[in-house]
């Protein structure tokens, strides 16, 4: 593959317009089962995120992330959603996003998130990033999720 310029930036609205159309498709079903639509499940995880950033590759959005939480607990709530092209460079989006992880245990040192039992590509992305995932099953909506957790040493 090429050597693609990777950007990140504060996220903006437009921004959460653009990836609830350009999402990957597990993401879009993902939101529907938890009895939203894409954009409005984007639109409540910026809303309630401290930070929130987008990801660029080539000048075309490829991740939004952020991080929800309490300002002096120890926990905080990351969240990633991925367009298709984020796929063509798996490791570049996934190294930069674990140095974004970082900054975030800064602010919380236990991160927690959920992720669909079904969705092997996100687990795997979680392990990659530090994340332990419980065994336990948790419905939510039309979906069965599981915790996943990354504490600080």
């Amino acid at each position: 593959m090429d050597n693609p310029n990777i950007e990140i930036v504060s996220c903006k609205t437009k921004h959460i317009r653009e990836m609830a159309i350009k999402m990957n498709a597990k993401s879009a079903e993902m939101a529907f089962r938890l009895g939203m639509n894409p954009k409005k499940a984007l639109w409540q995880s910026y809303k309630q995120s401290l930070i929130s950033r987008t990801i660029f590759v080539n000048g075309e959005i490829a991740a939004i992330f952020g991080i929800s939480g309490i300002i002096f607990e120890d926990r905080g709530r990351p969240w990633l959603i991925m367009a298709p092209i984020a796929e063509d460079y798996p490791f570049r989006v996934a190294f930069m996003y674990r140095s974004e992880l970082k900054k975030m245990q800064e602010m919380f040192p236990i991160l927690e998130d959920y992720v669909s039992d079904v969705d092997e590509q996100a687990i795997r992305m979680l392990e990659l990033m530090g994340f332990k995932l419980d065994n336990e099953k948790i419905p939510v909506g039309d979906a069965i999720m599981l915790r996943a957790e990354r504490r600080a040493i």
